[in-house]
This record gives C-alpha cells, sequence and structure tokens, in this order.
C-alpha cells in the first residue's frame, strides 16, 4: 500500500493558517515528514532543542489514537458494544491480543471505517498549538485512564521510573500520557499546556507550547547576568596581540614572524603541534617554528593566534573547556571532509577549518558558569530542576551560545567570517553576507559530528542546506556520516595531542 505525503507545506506556514493532515493508519505515522514538519516549525521560532520532544509527543498521541480507533472497529467486528461494561471487559483482551499479532490488519481494516485522525498546529502570538482529533467519542473508561495517568505524571521525574511502577494492566497507551508530561515538564514547560476535549463527535489533545519559556523581564536579568560574565573575560594575552598585529603587516615575511613566535614557547608548542596536525592536512611532521607558519600560512595566522590567546584564557578560567574544544576539534575536521567530499568552495577550506575551531566558543560560557550564577539563573527561571540539558538550559535563559560567542569574538576583534559563523552556525539562512556558504559548511559540519551524540539526524537539517550540498536522501546523508566518522577516527590519537 502507498503511503500519501505525510504534510503539504504552504508558503504561510507561519502565518496563522491552520495546517493539518488526516492520518487513517498506524503506518503512515511513521513517515518521515513529520519529522522534516516538526523540524521546520521548531526553527522559525529558535526552539530547536524540542524537535525529537514534539516528535515522541506527537507520535505517541497518533498512535494512540490509532489505536484507540482500530479498537472501535475490532468490537464492531466481534459484535460487541464497546459502551457496555460487561461487553468492554470481555472484549478489552480480545482486542489486545489481536492487536499484538495481526497489528497490520488491525490498522488495514481501518482504511474501510469512518475513523480518522487529524494533526493540525497553529501559530499564535504567545505559544504554537498542536492539536490531534481524533473523530471518535472516547469513553468513560478512556477518559479517566488518561486523566489518572496525567494525575500520576506528577510523581514521576523521569520515564524511567514510569516503567518501573506499571500503571495499566489493560491497556499499554497509559504510559505515553505520562510520557507526554514527562517530556514536556523536564523541557521547561508546564502541564497547564496539555489539555483534553471530548465532545458527542470528537476527542482532542492539544498541547500549547509557548515561544518564550520564561517572563521576558526574566530573561534581560538572565541576558545581563551572562553579558557581565563576558565583559569580565580579560583581553587577549599582550604576545597574542603582538602577533596579531605582526601577522597583519603589509611587508610581513615568514623570519619576522617565525622569530616572534618563538620568544614564548608555550606558542611555539601550540603552533607546531596545530601545523602537525589533520587540520591542515599534515603528513610529514615538523620541528621547525618557520616551516610551522609556512604550513599554517600567513593569511590564517591571525585567526590561528585569535583561536590560541581564546583557548588560554577560557582554559584558565571554565572547568568544561575540554567538551567544547572536543567537539570543535571535531566540527573542524568534518568541515575539512564535507569541502573536499562535496568539491564545493575549495577556497574555503582553510577559513572553514578555522571557524569549526571557534564556532562553539560561547558555549563554554554556558556550561562553565559558576554555582552562584547557576542557582541565580534557577531562581529566576523558578526551576528546582538539576538536570537541565544544554540546549533546554539556553534557550530557556533567552539567549544562547551564539549570541554569548558572537560578544566574546566582537570583544577579541575576530575577523567578520569567523564573527559570523560564531553567531549565524545553527542559522546560515538568517545569514546575509558574503559568508553565508561558510555558516553553512560549519552549520552542516556540527551536526554531523553531534550524530554521535545523540543530537540530530537527516530530518532536522533544513532542507535547503541538504539540497545545496546534493544530499538526496537519508541513505546519502548517513553514507556521508559513515565515511566522516571513520576518517575522523584515523586521526583520533592526533587530536587527543592537540587538546593536550
Amino acid at each position: 500500500m502507498s503511503i500519501p505525503p505525510l504534510i503539504t507545506f504552504q508558503e504561510d506556514f507561519l502565518s496563522g493558517k491552520l495546517i493539518s493532515k488526516e492520518y487513517v493508519h498506524f503506518s503512515e505515522i511513521d513517515c518521515p515528514e513529520l519529522d522534516v514538519w516538526i523540524g521546520r516549525i521548531v526553527r522559525s521560532i529558535s526552539l530547536e532543542f524540542l524537535h525529537e520532544i514534539l516528535f515522541t509527543i506527537l507520535s505517541e498521541l497518533l498512535v494512540n489514537g490509532c489505536k484507540a480507533n482500530g479498537k472501535r472497529v475490532f468490537f464492531q467486528k466481534q459484535g460487541l458494544n464497546l459502551w457496555d461494561e460487561k461487553d468492554y471487559s470481555r472484549g478489552i483482551p480480545l482486542y489486545k491480543d489481536e492487536f499484538g499479532h495481526n497489528r497490520k490488519r488491525v490498522f488495514l481494516e481501518l482504511d474501510e471505517s469512518p475513523y480518522k485522525i487529524i494533526l493540525s498546529t497553529i501559530f499564535k502570538e504567545d505559544y504554537i498549538e498542536f492539536r490531534v482529533t481524533n473523530n471518535a467519542k472516547i469513553l468513560p473508561e478512556e477518559k479517566n485512564r488518561i486523566l489518572k495517568r496525567v494525575q500520576a505524571s506528577a510523581k514521576y521525574k523521569n520515564i524511567n521510573d514510569a516503567y518501573r511502577e506499571s500503571i495499566d494492566n489493560e491497556e499499554s497507551s497509559g504510559l505515553g500520557i505520562v510520557l507526554i508530561h514527562i517530556l514536556l515538564r523536564n523541557s521547561g514547560i508546564s502541564n497547564q499546556f496539555f489539555q483534553l476535549i471530548t465532545t458527542e463527535e470528537n476527542t482532542e489533545v492539544i498541547i500549547r507550547i509557548p515561544k518564550q519559556l520564561i517572563p521576558k523581564e526574566n530573561q534581560v536579568s538572565i541576558k545581563n547576568l551572562l553579558v557581565r560574565e563576558v565583559n569580565s573575560l580579560p583581553p587577549l594575552p599582550p604576545q597574542i596581540q603582538k602577533l596579531i598585529i605582526t601577522a597583519n603587516k603589509k611587508d610581513v615575511d615568514w623570519h619576522e614572524i617565525s622569530a616572534q613566535v618563538e620568544k614564548d614557547p608555550a606558542i611555539t608548542a601550540e603552533i607546531l603541534k596545530i601545523a602537525n596536525s589533520p587540520l591542515f592536512g599534515a603528513h610529514t611532521p615538523i620541528i621547525s617554528v618557520l616551516e610551522g607558519v609556512k604550513r599554517i600560512g600567513l593569511k590564517n595566522l591571525e585567526s590561528i593566534f585569535l583561536t590560541l590567546g581564546a583557548k588560554k584564557i577560557l582554559n584558565s578560567r571554565y572547568a568544561k573547556q575540554v567538551l567544547v574544544w572536543t567537539h570543535s576539534f571535531k566540527t573542524s575536521m568534518y568541515a575539512r571532509f564535507l569541502i573536499e567530499d562535496s568539491k564545493k568552495h575549495l577556497k574555503l577550506l582553510e577559513p572553514a577549518i578555522i571557524c569549526g575551531l571557534l564556532h562553539d566558543l560561547g558555549r563554554m560560557v554556558l556550561l562553565s558558569l559558576d554555582l552562584s550564577q547557576i542557582n541565580q539563573i534557577r531562581v529566576l527561571r523558578s526551576d528546582d530542576s538539576n538536570e537541565i540539558s544544554e540546549w533546554v538550559e539556553e534557550y530557556t535563559l533567552g539567549t544562547t551560545h551564539s549570541e554569548i560567542g558572537y560578544l566574546m569574538s566582537e570583544k577579541w576583534k575576530f575577523p567578520e567570517e569567523i564573527l559570523d559563523v560564531i553567531r549565524y552556525h545553527h542559522k546560515p539562512w538568517q545569514c546575509k553576507t558574503r559568508n553565508n556558504i561558510l555558516c553553512q559548511i560549519i552549520y552542516l559540519a556540527d551536526i554531523l559530528a553531534n550524530i554521535g551524540r545523540g543530537k540530530g539526524n537527516y530530518f532536522t537539517v533544513e532542507p535547503e542546506v541538504l539540497e545545496y550540498f546534493e544530499i538526496k536522501s537519508e541513505k546519502e546523508f548517513r553514507d556521508m556520516q559513515d565515511r566522516f566518522k571513520l576518517q575522523f577516527e584515523e586521526h583520533r590519537e592526533e587530536y587527543q595531542n592537540l587538546l593536550a
């Protein structure tokens, strides 16, 4: 049976116009277009961290709706009255057995039934509303079970706690309701944004996702706190500043700049490590600074010196910087692989390598705020949670690591291309300068490098970026990711040495 497209996108889908899609049976729910659709919605309001959470929630609601419809068709087929208490008690075990062993048949029979599910969303001023509507009247037993799950969800901190304590011995949909509430709550969204509406004709679940997860006045306070942290960062070390000035001289030569580098043993060691690293395609080891700066290239030295200066300050100030540098190095390598693989924009190879190293500078500040600052943030958020992911953390703060990194790079006078990449590496379509392609390269390299950490997939990538790099299918995307992963593993020892 062919499966129709999940969503027909409309050009004005952000204007408040209702978008909907009818589902007949469960097999349609597995269509990847749901992933794409959700991705476009959350990116439009800078809530990308909710992508997988919303996909899980909406899939769960759609599955439950299809199972409920299948139950109605099954009862009719068996000559049982769904609304009769005795028939219901007798029929439920039979339906569970049928669903467990002949699920495909259950859903195929829905094709001939009048039952359907509509998934729709609409943009409001302060929130996005998702509706899953089933044109079947809910049973009192079903409604009571859902309401009990809503109440029960408050006592669980995570879904594992809910699984450990079985709360439904008759039907398997109970944990889905708990899952929805746990995911929403752990994303900083209160349960008041979940609503069940029942009428004589329909059963509807509404989920409202606020565009801002904390009040604007609190966001201002938090952002001011972070800006003060950035402003407190010291200037680049004097020796680094001297090297940058030297690198920018019109008549500078290799000997002059290598002599300046050699005045600082620590910088000398860093330059040799970088020159011998896979970042610059090193094959033959070199031991002289002169050969090192030649390999790096004069046009790249300013950015490399800036990187070394930032690394020195941040390493001395923040405890969690190794995590960021590790990912940044991987992104840098993936940017190199992407350019070489696509054979597009080979002239951007070296700038992309450097931008990959620096794209996540702001994350160091967000991940490494001292305890007093974290407590202030949690007070402003009225949130006692101790298990907040970095994505949830920064988006509920009302700012992002990209914005914080941009402030840092402005303070240290980074070149324009690095400023743009730091600011737009999650939203390259917002970059309107000549550096747009560079932003797209780092955007895709960052996603590819993050997949191993359980973040992102083919369907979370902006379709226009996939099209630009001629990635036409999920298989092509996965093949690329596998190739890059193998290439990166070949250099693991070298990158670990670079971070030492």
